[in-house]
């Protein structure tokens, strides 16, 4: 018999993969036997595409009673895993995957919580071809799950960001996932059961800093798990960020069946393409109510189509199509546009309805409801009208939005308006003659505008500004701007020109404050062409501020019940004052009334503020003693009024010595402080 030597017969056998094996987790230990710590060590340890299973009995002492193993970290985050391997959370007795297509309701079983480790990431993949199911990741200090090097993973069925119920944030620091490396990921899938639960993380849903065919579809990003509920993210939903202009074949969301994802209530973007990225497809999504824009190149505002789409940048910059009609039929919308961009070239426009409501006046529209695709070609001078009928009814008046994508995959921002912002001034005294000047795309001379429906003459100064002067207007009232360009073009600002009330002119104290409120649709004044600035604010008219603030334009409460008996469905006020009592922000002012006429007080104030913002539960912070006139801990709300002067929403009523007036009333022109400052308004 022929011997071999021994070194020659190590290394032959360590070419030799071993079989996969199943290791399952048994216990909610950190480590040792049984463990998900020692089952992903033994899964490095041998060859092959192994599985780690869960079948952790109910009585552990990391279950609760509704079968739910949490699996905390207290020592250290897991160790990078370079061999391929499957972890299957659905193993666990009790789970199972999502079968809903329009929500989901999967049960989640096992969770693995990071809060007692730094640095922390979840679960970091290094060896390609892995795939993680059925977990909920959330709590640590960094990142949910990373993918680090080589190709081929798949995350599937998670809930990241949230707990159990996939209705609460537990947020990672930083990333529900971090795609930092290789190429060929799928986030998601076509499929019901492949749906992740992206939520309510630190930074961004999904971070994606790597080069070709990553794809992310059918996900919740900023929603809870009945994809309606905001459960935003820090940040962005999806950010493609540092990678530099060499890949293809990416895609957010999809044309198929099932391929779009939720991408909702981010507390910035829904999707930014930061300036190195490119070919990255965004098609078929639901993107809505983010903070900026739906897809962003830049920061915060749309980037102005140019001649013949020549600039670059994020997804070269890619012009997106302007809307000029839409026909709203009983099966179908007809949209007539037109897009300029690279000549003589293929694109793919793809459609989207928002609702006829705009929550803010100056809300960027993003495409909520995807409506279907249509191609285009351009002429030799990069021109292409288009005249699309897609078999899908939006609701009458929808506001519809289009973005190009050109052959490469380079997807463009959403359709805007061809007006976008007033640059400095948005109001002046009502005898006119104050400078507009207003930023945009696609201007074109001769051109024709109305402030108010007054015709104004208009300069434009190029394809993305133009220059102009207010007309004589009635005090008080809030205009929308209309300009029409050479080809019949028109676009619309709403509530963009505030001609000033009487009361409020532009040196008074509260000006930018009581323009800012009233150009948002939250009070109109109090007639004849006052505002009523020193005036009190009643209780009757604060519901209605608050309400407006939070919920925007679009917002309408319920029908009046009659629940306070001081408070008529005659009164006009009665259906507000009845939605902030339903809400839990207030109880009224005694058994059974709300005292309608009377004033606001500043210490009221605070509760109301921030009850409001950040609902009925809210506790704020323990008082440290800021104000000598609001003594901690024993003055009535005394930590929601400290609360208020750390959110800089007020420095009290004087500085030295620092006093707040807890019961003096809150003025009409406080008020629009108070408000503008609490909820962000712009």
């Amino acid at each position: 018999m022929k011997r071999i030597a021994p070194a020659l017969f190590a290394a032959t056998l360590a070419a030799v993969p071993l079989a996969a094996a199943t290791f399952t987790v048994v216990n909610t230990n950190d480590s040792g036997a049984g463990s998900l710590r020692q089952a992903l060590l033994d899964a490095e340890t041998n060859g092959g595409l192994d599985t780690v299973a869960f079948a952790i009995p109910g009585s552990d002492p990391g279950c609760d009673a509704g079968g739910v193993c949490t699996i905390a970290l207290t020592t250290t985050q897991y160790a990078q895993l370079f061999d391929p391997i499957v972890i299957d959370g659905y193993t666990q007795p009790g789970s199972s995957p999502n079968t809903d297509p329009v929500a989901d309701d999967a049960v989640l079983r096992i969770v693995l919580n990071g809060a007692g480790v730094a640095p922390g990431i979840g679960l970091r993949l290094a060896g390609g071809g892995s795939t993680v199911r059925g977990l909920v990741i959330n709590g640590f200090s960094s990142t949910g799950i990373g993918l680090n090097s080589e190709d081929g993973d798949v995350v599937e069925g998670n809930f990241l960001g949230t707990d159990a119920s996939g209705t609460t944030a537990v947020p990672n620091g930083s990333f529900g996932i971090d795609i930092a490396a290789g190429n060929g990921h799928t986030v998601g899938g076509l499929t019901a059961a492949s749906r992740n639960i992206i939520s309510g993380n630190g930074s961004t849903g999904i971070r994606v800093a790597t080069n070709s065919n990553i794809t992310i579809s059918g996900n919740f990003i900023g929603t809870a798990k009945d994809g309606v509920s905001p459960l935003g993210n820090g940040y962005n939903g999806v950010g493609f960020q540092f990678a530099g202009a060499t890949g293809t074949g990416n895609l957010v969301g999809g044309r198929a069946p099932g391929a779009g994802n939720v991408i909702a209530y981010n507390i910035a973007d829904g999707v930014l393409v930061q300036p190195a990225m490119r070919n990255i497809a965004i098609v078929g999504n639901s993107i809505h109510d983010n903070a900026y824009l739906g897809i962003d190149f830049s920061c915060c505002e749309p980037i102005a189509n140019d001649p013949s789409d020549s600039d670059d940048g994020a997804n070269h910059l890619q012009n997106f199509p302007i809307v000029q009609s839409v026909v709203y039929g009983g099966s179908t919308t007809e949209v007539v546009g037109k897009l300029d961009g690279a000549p003589t070239t293929a694109f793919d426009l793809d459609f989207y309805a928002n609702p006829a409501c705009s929550n803010s006046p100056r809300e960027y529209i993003e495409g909520q409801t995807y409506l279907g695709t249509f191609p285009v070609t351009t002429d030799a001078t990069g021109h292409a009208p288009f005249d699309a009928v897609l078999p899908i009814a939006a609701e009458n008046g929808a506001r519809i939005s289009v973005t190009a994508t050109d052959p490469a995959g380079n997807t463009s921002e959403f359709s805007q308006r061809i007006l976008f912002k007033m640059i400095a001034s948005r109001s002046g005294p009502p005898a006119g003659g104050t400078a507009i000047t207003i930023s945009g795309t696609d201007f074109a001379g001769p051109a024709t505008m109305t402030v108010g429906g007054v015709a104004t003459p208009v300069t434009i100064v190029s394809s993305q500004s133009l220059t102009s002067t207010s007309p004589t207007l009635p005090p008080g009232t809030v205009n929308d701007i209309v300009l029409t360009t050479a080809d019949g073009t028109t676009g619309t600002l709403v509530k963009a020109w505030v001609a000033n009330f009487l009361d409020v002119p532009n040196a008074h104290q509260f000006y930018a404050f009581v323009t800012t409120l009233v150009s948002n649709g939250i009070t109109a004044g109090v007639g004849s062409g006052l505002y009523g600035v020193a005036d009190g604010t009643k209780r009757q008219q604060m519901a209605v501020f608050l309400m407006k603030a939070k919920y925007g334009l679009c917002y309408a409460p319920p029908p009046c019940a009659g629940v306070f008996t001081d408070v008529p469905c005659s009164l006009v006020f009665a259906p507000w004052i009845e939605a902030l009592a339903a809400q839990g922000i207030t109880t009224g002012c005694g058994v059974g009334i709300f005292c309608p006429d009377n004033l606001v007080t500043r210490r009221q104030m605070a509760v109301f503020l921030l009850k409001t913002k950040y609902g009925s539960n809210y506790v704020p912070p323990d008082c440290t003693g800021v104000f000598d006139d609001v003594v901690c801990p024993t003055a009535p709300a005394v930590n929601f009024i400290e609360q208020l002067a750390a959110e800089q929403i007020t420095g009290g009523c004087q500085a030295s010595p620092p006093l707040y007036c807890p019961d003096g009333s809150s003025t009409r022109g406080q008020m629009a402080v108070f408000i503008t400052k609490t909820f962000g308004l712009q």
